[in-house]
């Protein structure tokens, strides 16, 4: 049972974002020319930096024109503050590029994700460690622009702790994806998620994850196979799982995908039982309660054991907007608002005989059962 939709438009941050980079309008040869190789070794790191008094001018530039030109393009795409300092980065990349190509005798089109891996480094230090010693650690995230782009490379979930925001940044544009992330803050945090609040970190990080494995920074493009390959192929862990919950939970609200599936636990799925018209109030009830997540799980669970208590000996109460005052057994002048009343609090404590819910839990569940009975005739199905 899908809610209604949620219509939050984003921003209007230049349109569409598409790959700036296609591979038909350039010479994708694999294999590296005698002639690229001498002109890289001949033009010198120097002249490849595009230090002070490079020679721009230098034959060897011609010869490398189809090695150039798609690694221009790539800078040019990407959202970067025009500081010297990035601008030396961004060249640099390029010099490393050019340089490796020589060493490997292949052009970067037909690098392997291995070789990427390697050249990124899993560290800041295995970087510095591979690369060359005029490469700065300002270079790294440059290169992983360069990888995505024009390397195919995606694996990022191999590389520590890198930031995926800033890399998101680079190459989506930063306005862009900071709007598709406030309008799923919009949607937590209306729901009282520490996740929604401007100050969190964690939901831009797997966000961004997830906007680099989808090729797209568009919530539109996500869809539930999204989500469920992040989870197959184990691509976050920890409380990063969580947030993807949250996370596809409110993607799920927007009508972009499905909701997630529930769990009762770390690794067991989501209880079911009693009649599907139970479930569904328990499910509804879970949906829009404002109890943290856990504790959510915890009466949905109860609820769900009531259900199949009510299967086996009630089977004709299991639909609550059926129930009246007196087939609960509750007198007029014991039941308060936004109190369980004795009826509720008795249903689950003769449903603990077959389910074994322990007494403790019985009054905090018995609010889930009375607010199931005493709501439903305004929610609806």
């Amino acid at each position: 049972m899908r809610a209604p939709s949620l219509v939050i438009v984003a921003e209007d941050t230049g349109g569409r974002w598409s790959w700036p980079i296609v591979p038909d309008r350039y010479d994708t040869a694999v294999a590296l020319r005698p002639a690229e190789a001498r002109a890289v070794l001949e033009l010198g790191v120097r002249n490849l930096r595009r230090l002070q008094y490079h020679d721009p001018a230098a034959p060897g530039w011609r010869v490398i024109t189809r090695l150039l030109d798609p690694l221009e393009a790539v800078n040019a795409a990407l959202d970067s503050p025009p500081t010297a300092h990035r601008r030396r980065a961004m060249l640099d990349v390029i010099a490393l590029r050019l340089t490796h190509s020589t060493q490997t005798g292949r052009t970067y089109w037909g690098w392997t994700t291995q070789e990427w891996t390697r050249l990124l480094g899993r560290t800041q230090a295995e970087f510095r460690r591979h690369a060359p010693a005029w490469a700065g650690d300002e270079v790294r995230p440059y290169l992983a622009a360069h990888a995505y782009l024009l390397g195919s490379f995606n694996e990022f979930d191999q590389l520590g702790s890198f930031q995926r925001l800033t890399l998101s940044w680079r190459i989506f544009g930063r306005d862009r994806v900071t709007s598709e992330i406030a309008r799923i803050r919009t949607v937590l945090g209306a729901w009282g998620y520490q996740l929604g609040q401007a100050d969190d970190t964690l939901l831009a990080s797997v966000a961004c994850q997830l906007f680099l494995l989808n090729h797209s920074p568009h919530l539109e493009d996500m869809d539930t196979a999204l989500f469920d390959r992040v989870r197959r192929e184990q691509l976050l862990e920890g409380s990063q799982l969580n947030t993807l919950h949250a996370l596809q939970r409110a993607i799920a609200a927007l009508g972009l995908c499905d909701p997630p599936l529930q769990s009762t636990g770390r690794h067991s799925a989501r209880a079911t039982g009693g009649a599907k018209i139970w479930e569904q109030w328990a499910d509804r009830r879970h949906n829009t309660s404002t109890l943290t997540p856990r504790v959510r799980g915890s009466v949905r669970s109860t609820l769900l054991r009531v259900g199949r208590w009510i299967a086996a000996e009630q089977p004709d109460a299991a639909d609550p907007t059926d129930w009246t005052r007196q087939s609960r057994g509750a007198p007029a002048d014991r039941t308060h608002p936004g109190r369980p009343d004795d009826s509720a609090v008795h249903l689950c404590r003769r449903s603990r005989s077959v389910s074994g819910t322990p007494r403790a839990a019985t009054r905090q569940t018995a609010n889930g059962v009375a607010g199931v009975g005493v709501t439903s005739s305004s929610w609806g199905l």
